[in-house]
């Protein structure tokens, strides 16, 4: 499916990933500094991941929006509950942890630390 080659794209060049921001438990960021995503993971263990297709909105716009508002944005879903193959979810999950690991500034300690080597 090309939603999960397209992540796999993502995982492969996570430097492209910017913008990290974060509301409640939805994870916002930047693409290629140019395509808007978020990416959650749901009571129910699914991730879902949703592509912005607005010229218009920042991350910063929405990653703001309140919920109530919600449906008046336009935008493409992805479940990996709806695709069902174990490369869906290792790919949704690994995406996850990019991104939440992008905003927590993981991957800067994990880098500073591997410089001593």
């Amino acid at each position: 499916m090309k939603i999960v080659q397209a992540i796999n794209a993502m995982i492969s060049h996570q430097e492209q990933i910017t913008n990290v921001k974060r509301n409640d438990q939805e994870y916002f960021f930047l693409y290629k500094e140019r395509y808007k995503w978020s990416i959650i993971l749901n009571s129910q263990g699914d991730y879902i991941l949703h592509l912005y297709t607005s010229e218009t909105l920042t991350i910063e716009d929405l990653a703001a929006i309140p919920s109530e508002y919600w449906d008046t944005i336009d935008y493409v879903t992805y479940k990996n509950s709806e695709i069902k193959t174990q490369e869906a979810h290792e790919s949704f999950s690994e995406l996850f942890r990019i991104v939440q690991n992008k905003l927590l500034g993981a991957d800067q300690i994990l880098d500073d630390i591997l410089s001593d080597f």
